[in-house]
């Protein structure tokens, strides 16, 4: 379970750079609200790099922090 922990933290840091380094596309946060579909997935119909690795590393999160909680998980009390 501590190999877990370690890559947990290591993705999540790398998670956290990949998202600030996005850059932004101006006003696609208020498109997104009260814009059609087409602004709400964007203009470009590429995923850049930058996407994919976002992409892949918050897949990764996603699982182990599912494992690590069914690792943790403690056995049920006995019944009295």
């Amino acid at each position: 379970m501590g190999i877990l922990l370690i890559i947990q933290v290591i993705v999540c840091i790398l998670l956290i750079g990949a998202v600030l380094l996005q850059v932004g596309r101006g006003a696609s946060t208020g498109a997104s609200f009260g814009g059609g579909v087409g602004t709400f997935f964007g203009p470009a119909g590429e995923i850049s790099f930058l996407g994919k690795v976002i992409i892949v590393l918050s897949t990764i999160f996603v699982i182990n922090t599912v494992l690590l909680y069914a690792l943790s998980r403690k056995a049920p009390p006995p019944l009295p």
